[in-house]
């Protein structure tokens, strides 16, 4: 008699055991999961920044070189609707690209207007700096020209920013094109 309680309470305690070994791994494989998603959680986080901050640094890096080789470099050579009686800024952003610092100056030249409409009246209304500026090999310069397109007659104009080194041995040019147009409201 003895003997058959105990194959019993081994068979019992066998139960038990294996309960006790399956409710462990099941919170063992819980606690688990959920430390992998927070510290998921955690780099995830930092790939999102550290994305968002190359993304800052490439835009910084447009703004202060202009973010190309060329001398001349506009955001937008196409400015679609302007409104008339509006103003519109045109970032532009000038670059020594020669080795050793120089003099340069940029003017606008006035290509084509709607019905022939006269050029140095739309040139009164841009305003930008016509000053000559010192720039040391590689520095950039940033300005805006002011389009006022008050009393311009609606259509398209072309328009041609050039950049003259004024101290280069042969004088040098380098010129980018711009499109705007004047729309009613």
């Amino acid at each position: 008699m003895k003997r058959h309680s105990r194959e019993k309470r081994s068979k019992k305690g066998a139960v038990e055991l294996s309960m006790t070994t399956i409710i462990i791994v099941v919170i063992g494989v819980t606690i688990l999961t959920l430390g992998l998603r927070w510290i998921y959680s955690i780099f995830g986080g930092l790939e999102k920044q550290q994305a968002e901050l190359e993304r800052l640094t490439q835009d910084q890096i447009v703004e202060i070189l202009g973010g190309s080789d060329e001398a001349i470099n506009i955001p937008a050579s196409v400015i679609d609707n302007i409104e008339r009686g509006d103003t519109y800024n045109l970032q532009v952003i000038v670059r020594n690209k020669y080795p050793e610092t120089h003099i340069f100056k940029y003017d606008i030249i006035i290509q084509t207007t709607p019905g022939n409409f006269d050029a140095q009246t739309v040139r009164s209304h841009l305003t930008w700096h016509n000053q000559q500026i010192n720039l040391p090999s590689g520095e950039g310069f940033k300005d805006f020209i002011s389009i006022n397109t008050e009393d311009l007659p609606v259509g398209q104009y072309n328009v041609r920013i050039i950049l003259t080194c004024m101290d280069c041995t042969p004088i040098k040019e380098e010129s980018v094109p711009v499109i705007f147009e004047v729309a009613l409201k």
